[in-house]
C-alpha cells in the first residue's frame, strides 16, 4: 500500500547554488540533509518540507546515470518517490495492471528498500517506490571504479519458471550487487534496451527452455549494434554439456547449470573485467 509522498527529486548541475536559490526565494529553512552516493554517482541533499522531502540530485560526473539525464534533458524533474509499506507487494501489484518495472525485486537504497517504475508506464515520469526501514544494518557495496557493479538479470524466450532467477538477483542483491530483475518472457530486444537505459555492468540470463542457441546469439549481436559489447553476459539453466563450447566461443562468460551455489555466482561476477 502506498502510505504518501516520501520526495520529489530534481536533477541540478551545482547542488550549492540551486538550494540557495530555493531558500532564497521560497523560504525554506528546515535542517537539510547532505549525502554524496559514491554507488549512484550523485551528491544529494534532502530539504525537508512537512511529511515530506524535495531533493537535489548533483552528479559526480558526466557518465553517471543522473549526468546522462542532464545532458540529454537538462535540470528539471528526475523522479517522484512514494513511501510504501511493502516495495514488493507494490510492485507485483502494479506489473498485474500492465506497468513495466525497472525493478522487480527490491534493492537497497539510502532509506531502505526501493523499487523503480519505468517511465514508459508512468505518463513519462520515474517513479520510486521506498520502504523505509529504521535499522542501521546493511551491506558492503561490491564496487567498480567507486560505484556499485549493476547487473541485470532476465529471463527470455517462453518460459515462466523464474524461481532460480529470483533466488539469484536476491542473493546479488544481498552480496552488495546493484541489481535489476526484468522478470519471465522478455525478448533479446528488450533485455538489449533495458541494458542500454540502465547502463548495467553485467547481464545474467536464465533460459530454462532449451531455445539458449538461438536466444543468446541473438542478444549478443543486438548489444553490439547499440555499443554494449564490452557488457559481460553470463548464463544459468538446463545447458547441454555439447552446447558449453559453443556458448563460450560466441562471448558468453559464464555458464552455470541447476544446483550451482549463490556463492559461486556471486564471485563470478565480482571478477568480471568490468569497463566503465
Amino acid at each position: 500500500m502506498i502510505k504518501g509522498l516520501d520526495h520529489v527529486a530534481i536533477a541540478v548541475k551545482d547542488l550549492d547554488e540551486t538550494l540557495k536559490f530555493y531558500q532564497s526565494i521560497f523560504g525554506f529553512d528546515g535542517e537539510v540533509k547532505h549525502e554524496v552516493v559514491q554507488e549512484q554517482g550523485v551528491k544529494a541533499c534532502l530539504i525537508p518540507l512537512g511529511n515530506c522531502y524535495l531533493e537535489l540530485l548533483e552528479p559526480l560526473g558526466p557518465e553517471t546515470t543522473v549526468g546522462r539525464f542532464l545532458a540529454r534533458e537538462g535540470e528539471k524533474l528526475h523522479h517522484i518517490c512514494f513511501e510504501s509499506d511493502n516495495v514488493q507487494s507494490e510492485l507485483d501489484r502494479v506489473a498485474t495492471l500492465g506497468t513495466d518495472l525497472i525493478d522487480k525485486v527490491p534493492r537497497k537504497g539510502l532509506a531502505g528498500m526501493i523499487g523503480f517504475l519505468h517511465p514508459r508506464s508512468t505518463r513519462g515520469i520515474l517513479i520510486e517506490l521506498v520502504q523505509k526501514v529504521t535499522d542501521e544494518g546493511g551491506v558492503i557495496a561490491a564496487s567498480v571504479q567507486g560505484g556499485r557493479i549493476r547487473v541485470l538479470i532476465a529471463k527470455p524466450g517462453l518460459d515462466g519458471h523464474d524461481r532460480g532467477a529470483k533466488v539469484v538477483a536476491r542473493a546479488l542483491r544481498d552480496a552488495g550487487l546493484e541489481v535489476i530483475y526484468t522478470g519471465i518472457r522478455q525478448s533479446p530486444e528488450m533485455i538489449a534496451e533495458t541494458a542500454l537505459q540502465e547502463d548495467v555492468d553485467a547481464i545474467g540470463l536464465s533460459i530454462l527452455s532449451g531455445a539458449h542457441m538461438e536466444l543468446c546469439p541473438r542478444l549478443l549481436n543486438l548489444l553490439k549494434q547499440k555499443g554494449l559489447e564490452d557488457v559481460p553476459v553470463f548464463l544459468g539453466g538446463i545447458i547441454p554439456d555439447e552446447d558449453i563450447p559453443t556458448l563460450q566461443k560466441i562471448g558468453i562468460k559464464g555458464i552455470f547449470g541447476p544446483g550451482t551455489p549463490t556463492s559461486k555466482i556471486i564471485d563470478f561476477v565480482k571478477s568480471l573485467p568490468i569497463k566503465r
